[in-house]
């Protein structure tokens, strides 16, 4: 199967199909899609340079964090912070991610330390191209009207960005406000799959 048939797959919900394909990228976003995270973890780290790549391990991350291993989760974004980013926007995710995980540990460590990279790393001009304009939302830089609102022109780039931008409002609201964004960021689906907030907005969901 190539990659753009596995992709086509997985965006038309097709995940069994995905299961067994020899593409580990492919294969482990089929298997968090059917809630196998135990088995998706170590099919994410097996694929090649996934140890130096931020979001292979920001995905194996969050198998680790859906499967119950939280700190084993950190361990993995912690490490995507000095990884591979393809893009200098993408440097954000990793930082938002460990201050997630603070939040829901309770864990001031990975609160701060998150917080105080997503500051370091902000700067309006970042706020250009996404995933930026996260750092300046969980900083309060960023209105929520505009963080929710601003998108693309491509509906694939704009279903992936809904995806992202509604799990962090999640993330920044409480009660039934935060469920609404979290299900509208599973709700996301096709292109969406292949966001990590995604897979974590299912698991808010499924607390």
């Amino acid at each position: 199967m190539t990659d753009q048939d596995a992709r086509a797959l997985l965006e038309a919900g097709e995940f069994e199909k995905v299961a067994d394909d020899e593409h580990p990228l492919w294969r482990g976003l089929a298997l968090l899609e059917l809630k196998k995270f135990a088995e998706a973890a170590p099919v994410l780290e097996s694929a090649e340079g996934a140890a130096g790549s931020a979001s292979m391990l920001e995905l194996a991350g969050a198998a680790h964090w859906l499967a119950g291993n939280r700190e084993v989760a950190v361990e993995r974004w912690i490490s995507a912070l000095d990884a591979g980013h393809e893009t200098p926007a993408d440097a954000v995710r990793a930082p938002a991610l460990l201050l997630y995980a603070g939040l829901r540990l309770n864990d001031e460590r990975y609160r701060l330390r998150g917080t105080r990279l997503l500051g370091k790393l902000w700067k309006p001009k970042l706020s250009r191209r996404w995933p930026g304009p996260v750092s300046g939302y969980l900083l309060g830089e960023v209105e929520e009207e505009k963080f929710l609102g601003e998108g693309f022109d491509n509906p694939a780039l704009e279903a992936r960005r809904l995806t992202a931008a509604h799990f962090w409002a999640g993330v920044r609201a409480e009660g039934e406000e935060a469920m609404a964004h979290f299900r509208a960021a599973a709700e996301q689906e096709g292109p969406g799959v292949l966001e990590v907030e995604h897979h974590l907005a299912h698991g808010e969901l499924g607390k």
